[in-house]
């Protein structure tokens, strides 16, 4: 199973320490091992991740802990991803967005109909996020596109969090991708 986390220094105390819990069964995580290394595009080049890899000492499932700083299963960063759907929400098309990040049309397309197609759930999971953050927020105003609404949602609930817990070192798109469970990846998580 996939787990997003927020920074690889984070995970290692965390395991160490005994406090990450495994989804399935709730017995604690220890470190076994990494999984393959692979190069993420970022904004401004490219970085390297070795993902940790942890095991349940009570059901013996495996884990593979990303960082936030990623979207699983997409060779690009979030912040790159982000950015592109914020575009798409204020109206660009895939090729427009394309040539602003430097990156082929079918890809910026691939993100986007991912996008669509989970708006939906992301939308619905960012807005208990930002209940559960802020029982009593501003009225959200709809933007008349799917993207648009969801971009609007996950970024008041990225905003709530702000507000609630201050600020640390994950932007905005990292933080998104921590309260959606992997954004564009699988369902998203609702609130403890």
């Amino acid at each position: 199973m996939l787990q997003i986390v927020i920074t690889e220094e984070q995970v290692e105390a965390a395991l160490g320490a005994g406090d990450l819990l495994c989804p399935d069964c709730s017995g604690p995580l220890s470190p076994w091992g990494f999984a393959r290394a692979r190069e993420v595009r970022v904004t401004d080049g490219m970085r390297s991740l070795r993902p940790r890899r942890a095991r349940c000492s009570s059901c013996g499932a495996t884990h593979v802990l990303v960082p936030c700083w990623t979207v699983p299963r997409r060779r690009d960063s979030s912040a790159v991803i982000g950015q592109a759907m914020r575009r798409a929400s204020l109206g660009d098309g895939h090729r427009r967005i394309a040539g602003h990040l430097g990156r082929p049309p079918t890809t910026v397309r691939g993100w986007l109909r991912a996008a669509r197609t989970r708006a939906d759930g992301l939308r619905g999971c960012a807005t208990r996020w930002l209940v559960v953050l802020d029982p009593e927020p501003a009225v959200v105003c709809p933007t008349g596109s799917e993207i648009g609404d969801m971009v609007e949602a996950v970024m008041l609930a990225v905003r709530a969090w702000v507000l609630r817990f201050g600020r640390d070192h994950a932007g905005p798109w990292e933080r998104a991708v921590w309260l959606t469970g992997g954004l564009l990846h699988g369902p998203g998580h609702a609130p403890p």
